[in-house]
Formats: C-alpha cells, structure tokens, sequence
C-alpha cells in the first residue's frame, strides 16, 4: 500500500521545525481539564472515561444522564480542530435517534444550529461557542461550555420524540 508521501513530508516538516507536537499536548491539557472540572461542577450527569481523538478532524468528551439515556441523548463537548472552536452538541445514540429528534424539531424554531442532515452529522443541535473566546482562559471556556451545556439540556427537558 502507497501513502501521499508530499503529506507525510509536510507532517515531517511540521514536527520538526515548529512546535506542532508541543502545542497539541497543550490542547489536550486544556481539554483533559474541562472534562475533569465539568464532571465536577455537573455531578448529575455521568461522563464518558476518555477524549476521543478523531483524526484531527474534532476531538470530543460526553456526557448523559437518566432523563437523557431514556431519550437517547446524549451531550458532547467538542472541539474542532479546523474552525479553532468548542461546540457543545446535542447527540443520539444511534443515527435513527438521530433522525426521530430532527424529524421532530426540524420545521420548529429553535436558539440553536440544527444539522442539516441527521444521518451524515455527529449531532442534532449545536452551540458554537465564541471564536473570539481566548482558549487559555480554561475557568472561562469551562463557564461556556457548562452554560451552553445547560441551555441544551434545559431546552430538552420537554422534547419527547415518537
């Protein structure tokens, strides 16, 4: 099997003469943080054990609680890594859940992005936080992330799909 080598020389090039490796494990301090601090400050809710990692793609933790598990809901802060931004998302369990929530929602207003096509997308609703928002501020970003966190949550509360 052939790979892109021109790709394999630019991750090559990256590693070497920037901080790339430096700087990502830093990224993943912050986000280790707002995991461990968010699991403290929401003590109803149980947390999924790790990041998941996915490829540089978006990184992301979860969370759920009874009242969500019987819905099929569950919450995941994430970041993604091309906008330099935190979401806050509303998933399904599975796909059709998916698709029984936007079915349910789509021709309704809501304060929250609603995905275009539930079975292609990781989410239902979601929250970009602010771009501007200054990621080394982890007690701020933690304050965003929570509080979109419970808009979501408090929104749901009366969403019963079919």
């Amino acid at each position: 099997m052939n790979f892109d080598k021109n790709l394999l020389m630019t991750y090559k090039k990256l590693i070497q003469t920037t901080e790339l490796e430096r700087s990502y494990q830093e990224f993943l301090r912050l986000f280790r943080f707002l995991r461990v601090e968010l699991e403290k400050e929401l003590g109803d809710y149980r947390f999924q054990g790790n990041i998941i990692e996915n490829g540089m793609d978006y990184s992301y933790f979860q969370f759920t609680n009874d009242r969500l598990k019987k819905k099929g809901l569950k919450i995941a802060v994430t970041f993604v890594h091309r906008n330099f931004q935190f979401e806050v998302w509303l998933s399904g369990f599975n796909r059709k859940i998916q698709c029984n929530y936007y079915e349910l929602l789509k021709d309704t207003r809501q304060p929250f992005s609603l995905t275009e096509d539930p079975k292609r997308s990781d989410y239902i609703l979601r929250i970009p936080l602010d771009q501007n928002l200054d990621i080394s501020d982890g007690k701020r970003v933690l304050s965003e992330i929570k509080d979109a966190s419970l808009r979501l949550l408090g929104y749901m509360e009366g969403v019963e799909a079919t």
